[in-house]
């Protein structure tokens, strides 16, 4: 990546040593997480340690650094690295993508003299829209402000959230009012099904008291940048007045009785920090939505990266449940797999979906029969794919575009060109509809397809006809007003000529200019002796205006006319002109620019009325993002490596809830290069077997296992088919896990910590209708409390919330617990082992079969886990040696608590043999022998017996002492 690095230009270096004085003295200290950058005109600049993480960022490389030459003063008063970097504008861009969507950071941009031009949140971008290269966004930008107030139930362990969300890109508003608990889970999963991108709070809780230090915790969980704002700004004076500006809507009125004063003094904070109100394009824009956590199911962060949603979640499981060379992995998220979508609008509800999964059995079962609707017409889902979804645009792009450009007169041309794109869309209405229903059968066979087909005029066909109807208007405006031909012809964005006198006397100047150019154009392909079409190309340059372009070798030619004036050399060829034909682009160029003036204000007409009609095009919009969507569900599951099944559902209320998958798969790891997946079946019902203890060998695939039944669970609750032979899924209200977890040094939360949070959550959040998967919980602290918290926490889960649960463990005590409920089931992950072989650990005499089946499995070869990464042998022999030693121990310690010793009695049993032994070694010696080095091996039997004697003797002396009987029972 290359850098443009011009030195920076100053009148003197007094006006240097002001500039860099100036951000000393005009600037207060900067947050680590904000990322302050000069605008320079050309090129942008960063200074200090925002050069640094641009240099090591973006560049890779610190050689792009330069030193800022500050003066000594100047330089000692610097507490930064004096250094700084420049960028261009495609730079920024790619800046800015990282630090907002990637990073959370904010983003400050000022001019020369220090004066704040653009601020940019993860939550607010509109201020950077523009430098953003028209970067697609894969999910809608949603900023949230939160105020707790006291519980209105008396309970000092719960909370009282007043909640305003505002997603700036589908235009909505929202406010909520959430009763929390202690561990804040029903906040977290607020923010991850809306995706929360930040969040304003109040600066009384940027403090050390714990319970807001919780609160904060949360929100950085779910990837949500933090903003304190100031206490005063959480006020609800005139917010009704505010939003019936924003909404058009009268109903604000009565917001006063419907949600609490938190709420709506949270609303204010976040209109005042959005400014939203200040840019009157916004008024009347907005709609008010409530939003149910109860309609979706509750997800929580853990939740997300263990089911592995999107990219950013990289651990779903043991990638040894399948064989074969998984380096080349292409997808590793859920969203990656599922996206086939054909539009920006598809693609952002995707990734709203997978955040909302379903609840409401109708609206399933309606999903799963549009999908399958689309499977079998294999036609028509490839038309959508390759044709029709294609050509769909990005309707809230176009419109933010021009109702940002329609007052900017050098913008005329692009807002022609947003107000074409949105009327060859309305143009094309009739061809969407017109291919739906050549795929209705009108006459049906059964009622099953007639409910199918009303399904699919109810939920594409009649919106899309009831939305086409208003566009008629829109249509004639267009062709009335703009010049429709030289669009289609040379692909120009003009007005009518018939509007405007001097607008026609222009567009005649310019018909007749451009005919003298394309004559000029032949002449000199006619002098040069080449094709005009396909040697001399005419080109207009957008530096040198109309002028041809020749290849470099063909343009040798040039050389023998003196007439033909070289303007640049490129990769592409040499750009070149004559005298004439220079004359004529120059008053070409003028008189574009003339139109361009003059038709701006017909332009601003024209974007004022298009503008009108956006809430009908966003509607259309949303219509073909719901086809994209499930036509994207239909395509994943027929082109699986194994076709993917429709699901029998059961809803919260039915009788004999189960979930009963054959052959089930995980949709994600099947797709990695070179994988043959090993199916597994799971059973689930309630009150007989709806806890499952999976245990079995490391790398035997039991995480996999248990995630899998988590993300087809996801799948079908979107409305998608699933990775089974059958399936047969009860719905649920929460997907809680708790999978490997990692430590957060900076935060001060240890791995233990973090496991015992995550498992608090799922114990306050889960109900009998909840999935619960578990890996590995306990391995956080020592074996006797891990294994203790995680025989109290699973027997807790069986015998109290009776949901249905997945636990993977290497506690193999653990499975004792399928003998105490009736409930709890036991699989394992099953291995071949040779018959035969010297140790049940050598690497070779094993192999892992993936498969799972009921049982008990008490070994988890971790020592061949060893082996197969290679471990140095010396380590390997150790490890078994030091297993089989724990082992014996562990055996010896069984039998001794059979045999119910007191303490006192094996203290002195111990005393006594040892000092049996050192007697026996003692006169060993004196006999100068040595028992470890030279003593052959029969005299050391001979030896050996005569030591059994003497503890034979020694226990007959002493009897009654159970110890030393128990030695003598183990010496026969």
């Amino acid at each position: 990546m290359s850098a443009i690095r011009p030195d920076l230009k100053f009148a003197d270096s007094g006006e240097e040593r002001g500039f860099y004085r100036n951000y000393l003295k005009l600037l207060p200290s900067k947050p680590l997480n904000t990322i302050r950058i000069v605008d320079k005109g050309e090129y942008y600049l960063v200074i200090g340690s925002d050069a640094v993480f641009v240099a090591d960022t973006i560049y890779h490389t610190q050689n792009v650094l330069k030193d800022c030459q500050l003066d000594s003063m100047t330089r000692k008063n610097f507490q930064e690295p004096t250094v700084y970097v420049t960028m261009s504008p495609q730079i920024l861009s790619n800046l800015l993508k990282i630090c907002l969507f990637d990073l959370g950071y904010k983003i400050e941009i000022y001019d020369k003299n220090w004066k704040l031009l653009n601020l940019a949140s993860p939550g607010n971008i509109e201020q950077v829209n523009h430098l953003l290269n028209n970067y697609n966004i894969e999910s809608s930008i949603v900023i949230a402000s939160l105020k707790v107030g006291t519980s209105s139930h008396g309970n000092n362990d719960n909370f009282n959230i007043g909640i305003t969300f505002i997603d700036t890109t589908n235009f909505k508003i929202g406010l909520l009012d959430l009763l929390d608990n202690e561990v804040f889970s029903n906040l977290e999963s607020f923010l991850i099904q809306l995706g929360v991108k930040e969040c304003i709070l109040p600066e009384s809780m940027n403090n050390e008291q714990a319970q807001w230090k919780r609160f904060v915790n949360v929100i950085d969980r779910c990837n949500c940048s933090v903003t304190f704002c100031k206490n005063s700004d959480f006020n609800d004076k005139s917010i009704e007045s505010d939003l019936i500006k924003l909404t058009d809507n009268k109903l604000v009125m009565s917001l006063p009785q419907k949600y609490s004063k938190d709420s709506l003094s949270s609303c204010n904070a976040l209109l005042s920090y959005l400014q939203i109100l200040s840019d009157a394009t916004n008024l009347g824009k907005y709609e008010l939505v409530n939003h149910s956590l109860k309609e979706f199911i509750k997800l929580d962060s853990s939740s997300i990266r263990a089911l592995n949603l999107f990219s950013s979640s990289t651990s779903f499981g043991s990638s040894s449940h399948f064989h074969g060379n998984t380096n080349t992995n292409k997808i590793n998220s859920l969203f990656q797999l599922l996206n086939h979508c054909k539009t920006n609008a598809g693609t952002r509800l995707l990734n709203e979906w997978l955040k909302q999964p379903l609840t409401d059995k109708a609206k399933i079962i309606e999903r799963h029969n549009l999908v399958e609707f689309l499977m079998d017409k294999f036609e028509l889902r490839q038309m959508l794919q390759t044709e029709y979804l294609p050509q769909v645009p990005d309707v809230r792009r176009i419109t933010k575009r021009l109702n940002k450009n329609k007052n900017i007169s050098s913008q005329s041309s692009s807002c022609l060109q947003d107000v074409l794109t949105l009327y060859d869309f309305s143009m094309k209405m009739p061809d969407y509809i017109e291919l739906l229903e050549s795929y209705i059968q009108e006459e049906t066979s059964t009622d099953a397809d007639g409910l199918v087909n009303n399904l699919i005029k109810g939920t594409w066909i009649n919106p899309l006809k009831q939305h086409m109807e208003p566009l008629s208007k829109l249509q004639e405006m267009v062709q009335t007003t703009i010049d429709l031909e030289s669009y289609e012809t040379n692909n120009d964005y003009m007005i009518r000529v018939e509007f405007n006198e001097e607008l026609a006397e222009i567009k005649s100047k310019l018909d007749e200019l451009r005919e003298q150019i394309k004559i000029i154009h032949l002449e000199s392909a006619d002098t040069l002796d080449f094709d005009p079409e396909r040697k001399l190309k005419l080109e207009n340059h957008h530096i040198h205006g109309w002028c041809m372009r020749l290849t470099r070798n063909d343009a040798k030619k040039l050389r023998n006319y003196k007439e033909f004036i070289e303007l640049s050399t490129v990769k592409a060829g040499i750009y070149f002109s004559t005298k004439r034909l220079k004359e004529v682009a120059n008053e070409t160029a003028k008189l574009e620019k003339d139109y361009e003036r003059q038709q701006a204000t017909l332009v601003k007409e024209i974007a004022e009325i298009t503008l009108t009609y956006t809430p009908v095009m966003e509607k259309l919009s949303l219509t073909f993002a719901n086809l994209d969507v499930l036509n994207s569900f239909a395509h994943v599951s027929s082109y699986a490596p194994i076709q993917y099944v429709r699901p029998q559902m059961y809803g919260f209320d039915e009788e004999n809830r189960k979930t009963r998958l054959i052959g089930s798969r995980h949709p994600v790891v099947e797709m990695q290069d070179e994988v043959i997946f090993i199916a597994n079946d799971v059973n689930m019902e309630a009150k007989t077997n709806e806890f499952l203890i999976i245990t079995g060998p490391n790398m035997g695939g039991k995480s996999t296992y248990i995630r899998q039944v988590g993300v087809i669970t996801l799948l079908a609750q979107i409305g998608c088919f699933v990775p089974c032979e059958e399936a047969e899924i009860a719905i649920v209200d929460a997907i809680l896990c708790r999978v490997g977890a990692g430590d957060s040094q900076l935060k001060g939360v240890s791995t233990f910590m973090v496991e015992m949070l995550e498992t608090a959550s799922i114990l306050k959040n889960a109900t009998k209708n909840s999935l619960i998967i578990i890996d590995e919980l306990g391995r956080g602290t020592s074996t006797y409390d891990g294994f203790g918290l995680a025989w109290a926490i699973a027997e807790h889960i069986a015998t109290k919330i009776e949901c249905f649960t997945l636990f993977a463990t290497h506690f193999h005590e653990l499975t004792r617990l399928a003998d105490k409920l009736q409930n709890v089931q036991n699989l394992n992950v099953i291995a071949h082992i040779e018959q035969g072989a010297e140790s049940q650990h050598d690497s070779d005499d094993i192999t892992l079969l993936y498969k799972v089946e009921p049982g008990v499995s008490d070994q988890s070869f971790g020592i061949h886990v060893a082996e197969v990464v290679q471990f140095p042998q010396k380590i390997v022999k150790m490890a078994k040696r030091k297993a089989a030693e724990l082992e014996d121990l562990k055996k010896g310690n069984e039998e001794l608590k059979k045999v119910k010793l007191s303490e006192k009695e094996m203290v002195e049993g111990n005393e006594m043999l040892k000092q049996l032994l050192k007697s026996w070694v003692a006169e060993v010696k004196a006999e100068g022998l040595d028992p470890v080095d030279n003593m052959k091996e029969e005299e050391a039997q001979l030896r050996i017996q005569e030591l059994l004697k003497q503890i034979a003797l020694k226990v007959e002396k002493e009897e009654g002492n159970k110890y030393l009987e128990y030695i003598k029972s183990l010496l026969l």
